[in-house]
């Protein structure tokens, strides 16, 4: 604890930089451990073309533009405006390019070509101006009344003639990220609601927000909510036709989770990790053009188009069919009674194969013949359940259920079957290990359901692949185990299965504790010894039943045995609403099996943080503010206290930051206003449905998200002061490159005058506000801001340099001139007696006729004894005010310190609204709408009363009302600033309000001085007037002898006065070695050697 008290850090300091490791280390796992992606690269046949389409509504919105895509020879068409095919329009979203259309776009119309289809498809994109509209709400409405006015456009340039068959009444809608959200806002939109019924979503925010920066942003999903109430949702026809499929991207995606992009109106919410022929995890850029993700869209919508009409189909159920097909996969293992199967005719002079044992391998280079393996249904424990896995088998429908009382020489089979292809489904494999298809059936239930069944028919038709098929019938129960998961301070493995049963094919394990997002574990499967071959292939599948399609792959070969990483993207609801978990997470492996395996688990620290940080980061930013706010009452309680501001790294250590009560209160608050309906109706947002953040605030995880907040603030102080004290001079460079034409004596005139009269400055920048937007004045006040703290720093920095300089040079001076130091000491009493004399003579005669000689001596001894006392007073006294002078400096600077930080967080939370300010500026100078209107005129209003303050006033009467306001404040943010930055925003405008008007109207209380200190500021009054007294009244009896009384020549009082001078000045001449002396030196040296001249020369 010493060596922390040395370097100014306190042991909760350290342990919140632990924090800020660790969250780096996530921020790094999610950037570099997923880093490799596995999509396919689209490639071009020939250059792609983007023809303008003008709309009325580019009057009112000149930045956007909408586009028909075309290429080669079919460009000339699009120019002249002649389409004929099946609309569909692309929606970019934040800060996307109508660009991004180029793949699909391409895909489609290749397809179209060289399967010589009699249909293809019109591609049209918006061009959004690369807006940040997941960050700024304020550009959604405008972007959706676009994108309406696109859908009217688009459908007007259809016309029937000889060579259509029909023109279409609906438009397909695909929107990327935010595009998504403005696509599914047109499904209900009153002027689309009609001309618009098929949505796709990639990556897109659906459920809420990612993060909820303004009002805006929120009342958009708020408004789009109560659109799809009014107008979809009532009218149960018109929800039938509205298919929302919503596609989400896995662990590379960072910028948006994927347990945010389904939704309750969604008709289909897949992962690209669970979605067939995909397997992948994109990024957030990489789901417009990974073509395993481009080819499956463009299959599903190339298969609802009715030929007849060479348009999109009005058969809901063919659609529907059609995306259950390609975008989700069959996991059941029990037949659905209530759907309807039509029966196949099978193959009587087909190679018919029955195989008695419950665990085999076919293997055959290649088929020949139409072959059929025949599994029968018996009532055996150990037969109730099969599961059987296919290499390279490419028939749709390749398992039956059949009677097989029929005889075809010498063999059994069956004339008739029914497909249960619902029961099977494709499984990913590792590249060079063929196709995979896997059929999971429970043998007993399908008994139950068609007891006249008597088989189970594996078909596989002639192919030249080579083909294996492995089957596992067993009991199904000795195959799950359920798993105990690893303590979370484990660090070793824990094994689940030594070694698999020989030959097996199937296991399950069953994961009851995994039920959170910031969970995560490592699941190893290792060969044993007694591997018989050393080429093996398993796949695991991870399958999350509360979060339909979400299921991932991971695949154990010889040449890539990683271990799986065990994590999830939603939280199981139950858990998060305080219910007891019922669902499970399952994994499903499949083995190879030649081989035996040993299965284990550990906990992975390193991947939990990598959870925690890609799904809480936007909580630190409520949290850092929190604090800043509570740093900041710990500087006005200090101010009320002891009459000075500490410095933000001492206010960050104090006891008032740390979480003991701040965050009980706001988990406290926080669950007491999602309990309350009426609290709750109030204050609900679209963060609302977001059940993670509703799980994080009644959770012990906002503990580990304060400590790193704080020690992201930490960090963030320590930088900014380092910047202050050793760059101070960068603002001054970067305004001479403004103004260099003007000369570097302009620069220095214009800074000068800039902190001299900061109220040209505050007025400039409430002028700016609406003239531009109120971001653009904070950014600009902000650096104005650091820009005074820069100088002030500088002053005093220069100061103390000064002094302690002075101070060194003084102790030097006199360890060298010890010797000459003590032969002037010695001289120096003998002027100063002389001095005494000539000031105040003495004449013998006077002397002698006095009452008695040794109470004159007696007296001067006392004089000469006061005499250095006083002048050591006076000294004690400057060395005093001089140390006053000093510390109201740094009171000063640590007030404005205080306050640059709450500046500085309401212009980080709007920094997306000057960002969208600055990319539409050349359309516009002035941001509508502005959501950072209001924060920024009062700010700026309050600077033109705090930038002229020196410091902050002392014992003011309600400094302990603001303390409690800030306390306060800090609670409501830590509460509710997860679910919306508007709060934020505007909560520390408020308290920067507060202090505004505090330090301006408020009085402050009458200082009570005590007894001692009124006793003590008499004696040193006393002692100032002493000796000239004592001086005068010597010099008056002495005179009195040699004349009169009441005639006194004023010349010798004169000539005491000027002799006193003179020696005042020969005792400071005489002191080389003085402190002030050398300083006002060195003072007189940087006026000498100023910055400017030197410049100039």
């Amino acid at each position: 604890m010493k060596i922390l008290n040395i370097i100014g850090l306190s042991a909760f300091q350290i342990i919140s930089f632990i924090f800020v490791v660790g969250y780096f280390f996530g921020i790094l796992n999610n950037y570099f451990s997923d880093k490799n992606n596995y999509c396919a690269m689209t490639y071009m046949f020939e250059y792609p073309q983007y023809v303008r389409i003008t709309l009325d509504e580019n009057k009112i919105f000149p930045q956007y533009g909408l586009y028909a895509y075309s290429e080669g020879r079919f460009t000339e068409r699009a120019r002249k405006m002649w389409f004929d095919g099946v609309p569909v329009l692309f929606l970019p979203g934040n800060s996307g390019s109508h660009m991004q259309a180029r793949s699909l776009a391409s895909v489609a119309l290749r397809k179209a070509l060289s399967s010589k289809y009699e249909y293809h498809f019109d591609y049209f994109t918006i061009n959004y101006n690369e807006e940040l509209s997941g960050l700024y709400g304020g550009v959604l409405q405008s972007q959706t009344q676009f994108a309406a006015a696109c859908v009217t456009k688009i459908l007007s340039l259809y016309k029937s003639n000889r060579y259509t068959k029909s023109v279409p009444i609906s438009i397909i809608l695909i929107g990327q990220s935010m595009g998504g959200l403005i696509a599914k806002r047109l499904l209900a939109y009153p002027s689309t609601i009609n001309t618009t019924n098929i949505v796709i979503t990639l990556a897109t925010p659906l459920e809420a927000p990612v993060i909820n920066f303004d009002s805006v942003i929120n009342d958009y999903y708020m408004l789009m909510n109560l659109e799809w109430e009014a107008y979809v949702r009532k009218y149960k026809e018109v929800e039938e036709k509205k298919f929302l499929i919503t596609i989400g991207s896995g662990p590379r995606d960072v910028l948006v989770p994927a347990g945010l992009t389904s939704s309750n109106d969604s008709h289909i919410s897949a992962l690209t990790t669970a979605i067939p022929g995909v397997w992948v995890t994109p990024d957030h850029v990489s789901m417009v053009w990974c073509k395993q993700l481009v080819m499956v869209v463009n299959r599903f919508l190339f298969s609802i188009i009715d030929p007849h009409t060479t348009q999109v189909t009005e058969n809901n159920q063919k659609i529907a069919a059609s995306a259950r097909q390609y975008f989700e996969t069959n996991r059941s293992m029990i037949l659905n009674p209530f759907i309807i199967r039509p029966n196949v005719t099978m193959q009587a002079d087909s190679f018919w194969y029955e195989d008695n044992r419950r665990i085999y391998q076919i293997s055959r280079p290649e088929i020949e013949r139409t072959t059929h393996l025949m599994i029968r249904l018996v009532s055996f424990p150990q037969n109730r359940f099969v599961a059987v896995e296919s290499v390279n088998v490419d028939d749709r429908d390749w398992i039956f259920g059949c009677n097989a009382k029929n005889v075809y020489n010498s063999y059994r089979y069956c004339k008739e079957a029914t497909s249960l292809s619902e029961l099977s489904r494709w499984t990913g494999a590792a590249t060079n290990f063929g196709k995979r298809k896997l059929a999971t059936v429970h043998l007993h239930k399908l008994m139950e359901i068609e007891p006249d069944w008597t088989h189970v028919i594996v078909k596989v038709s002639p192919t030249k692949k080579p083909i294996v098929l492995n089957v596992d019938i067993n009991d199904h129960a000795s195959r799950e185990i359920d798993v105990k998961l690893p303590s979370d301070f484990s660090f070793g493995r824990n094994v689940i299965k030594d070694e698999t049963e020989a030959n097996s094919l199937y296991y399950e394990l069953i994961l009851s504790d995994l039920n959170l997002i910031h969970q995560a574990y490592l699941l190893y499967v290792e060969p044993t010894s007694t591997c018989q071959t050393t080429q093996y292939h398993v796949s695991a599948e991870l399958h999350v039943p509360w979060a339909r399609n979400h299921e991932s792959f991971h695949y154990f070969t010889h040449l890539k045995n990683t271990p799986m990483k065990l994590r999830l993207f939603k939280s199981n609801p139950n858990v998060t609403l305080g219910l007891e978990a019922v669902d499970k997470v399952k994994i499903t492996l499949l083995l190879d099996p030649k081989c035996t395996f040993r299965i284990s688990i550990s906990t992975s620290w390193y991947h939990r943080l990598a959870q925690l940080s890609r799904n809480y980061t936007p909580v630190l930013v409520p949290y850092v503010v929190a604090i800043v706010l509570l740093a900041a009452r710990s500087n006005i309680l200090s101010l009320k206290e002891r009459g000075s501001c500490i410095s933000i790294h001492s206010a960050l250590m104090s006891e008032g930051v740390k979480p003991y009560y701040a965050l009980v209160f706001g988990r406290l608050g926080s669950m007491t206003l999602m309990s309350v309906p009426f609290l709750t109706f109030l204050l609900e947002n679209a963060s609302w449905k977001n059940l993670e953040l509703q799980y994080f605030t009644r959770s012990l995880l906002v503990l580990p998200a304060y400590m790193t907040a704080l020690g992201i603030l930490n960090v963030v102080a320590a930088a900014v002061l380092i910047v202050m004290v050793f760059s101070s001079q960068l603002a001054h460079r970067l305004l001479f490159r403004i103004v260099w034409r003007g000369g570097t004596g302009l620069a220095e005139k214009m800074a000068a005058g800039l902190q001299k009269v900061p109220m040209i400055m505050s007025a400039a920048l409430v002028c700016a506000v609406p003239l531009s937007c109120g971001a653009a004045s904070l950014a600009a006040g902000a650096a104005f801001y650091a820009f005074m703290l820069s100088k002030m720093y500088e002053e005093y920095l220069e100061d103390f340099v000064y002094r302690l300089m002075s101070k060194i040079a003084s102790r030097i001076c006199r360890m060298f001139k010890s010797k000459e130091t003590k032969s002037a000491t010695k001289s120096c009493p003998a002027k100063n007696v002389t001095a005494t004399d000539k000031k105040y003579p003495l004449d013998e005669s006077v002397n002698a006729s006095t009452d008695d000689k040794s109470t004159n001596t007696e007296n001067n001894d006392n004089s000469k004894a006061l005499l250095p006392k006083v002048a050591e007073e006076k000294k004690e006294k400057c060395d005093t005010n001089e140390a006053k002078h000093e510390d109201e400096d740094l009171n000063n600077i640590n007030f404005h310190m205080m306050l640059f930080f709450l500046w500085m967080a309401v212009t980080i939370v709007n920094i997306p609204a000057l960002l969208t300010w600055a990319r539409n500026f050349k359309y516009s100078m002035v941001l509508k709408p502005d959501t950072s209107y209001h924060t920024g005129f009062v700010m700026s209003a309050c600077s033109a009363i705090i930038w002229q303050m020196d410091g902050p006033k002392k014992n003011l009467r309600h400094y302990d009302a603001v303390a409690a306001l800030l306390y306060t404040m800090a609670i409501f943010i830590l509460a509710l600033g997860p679910f919306s930055l508007s709060i934020v925003n505007y909560g520390v405008t408020f308290m920067f309000t507060i202090i505004t008007i505090q330090q301006l109207y408020d009085k402050e209380e009458p200082t009570e001085v005590t007894s001692e200190e009124h006793l003590e500021s008499k004696v040193d009054n006393a002692s100032d007037e002493k000796i000239p007294s004592k001086m005068d009244l010597e010099t008056e009896t002495k005179t009195e002898g040699t004349k009169s009384d009441t005639n006194p020549d004023p010349k010798s009082e004169n000539f005491a006065n000027e002799k006193a001078t003179e020696n005042d000045e020969n005792t400071s001449e005489c002191d080389v070695c003085n402190e002030n002396r050398i300083y006002n030196i060195f003072k007189n040296l940087r006026e000498k050697f100023s910055f400017s001249d030197s410049l100039e020369h």
